[in-house]
């Protein structure tokens, strides 16, 4: 008789059961969703085709194919999210994923012989996946392949500069956690309480848009958020409930102000990127 174990899992793979049950009733990421899902909706037309890096479980792929009519092509590095980001949009609809693939973001571009050159009207990627590569520019290089001239990305990157992060740790005497963002590249928790395994960069606004031009340019840039604290102190929302709902009905507005459009304080930037008209060698 043999006996064999499963092995164990590791990353955002042994994230993925509990994805979606540490995310709901966070009320800081779903204030995050609400505003990033209407970026989707300002970028892309009803019934576009879409590429998504770092699916996650699905949430917005689903989300676009239900109520927007999109067909979303979904790419992850981990499997387990991966999976039951395809159980998901494929609940909603059969024909809404054009595609799942075992892939970094990094190796997109490995799928214009797949799907052809110019074969999308755009791509997203949301909360920090592309924190997960070690240079963006492979990403944009993939991209321009795939996007047709004309279209548009919209990413939320996690951002290199966050003063809130940096005072709330050296508030509590965790100088390593303050400033471990601006060094080269830190092991984070894939989940509240993980083990520190998945190796993540940070990237300022001037980082990203040196790495995706000339093919595309930034249109439009948000801080995300701003007055609201990162999502992983979201304790303080539910204890100061009065204060943050009214910093909540501000918060689009302030963050759409120049002075903090830049990389200067928000967790995550997000930004909208279109996609120049050069031609193809």
């Amino acid at each position: 008789m043999v006996t064999m174990t499963a092995s164990p899992l590791f990353g955002f793979d042994a994230a993925a059961p509990r994805f979606d049950a540490d995310e709901r009733g966070n009320r800081v990421l779903e204030h995050m969703r609400a505003r990033v899902f209407q970026e989707l909706k300002a970028a892309f037309l009803r019934g576009a085709r879409l590429l998504e890096l770092g699916s996650g479980t699905g949430t917005e792929a689903a989300r676009l194919v239900s109520e927007r009519d999109m067909r979303v092509a979904l790419l992850d590095s981990s499997a387990e999210l991966l999976l039951r980001a395809t159980t998901k949009v494929r609940g909603m609809r059969e024909d809404g994923v054009l595609g799942s693939h075992h892939l970094a973001a990094r190796a997109v571009g490995s799928l214009a012989p797949v799907y052809g050159r110019g074969s999308f009207d755009g791509a997203y990627s949301s909360f920090g996946p592309l924190n997960c590569e070690p240079a963006l520019e492979p990403v944009a290089r993939g991209l321009a392949e795939l996007v047709r001239p004309g279209g548009a990305l919209v990413l939320s990157i996690i951002n290199r500069w966050c003063p809130v992060e940096t005072a709330w740790f050296a508030l509590h005497g965790e100088w390593h956690d303050a400033a471990r963002r601006w060094g080269d590249s830190v092991l984070a928790a894939a989940y509240p309480g993980g083990p520190k395994d998945v190796r993540t960069w940070y990237y300022s606004r001037r980082d990203i848009e040196r790495a995706f031009s000339p093919e595309f340019r930034v249109e439009h840039a948000e801080a995300l958020p701003l007055l609201l604290p990162p999502p992983y102190l979201d304790f303080l929302v539910a204890r100061f409930p009065a204060l943050f709902g009214a910093l909540e009905r501000v918060e689009p507005w302030v963050a759409r102000r120049p002075v903090f459009r830049g990389s200067l304080a928000p967790p995550f930037a997000a930004l909208r990127i279109a996609r120049g008209s050069c031609r193809w060698a």
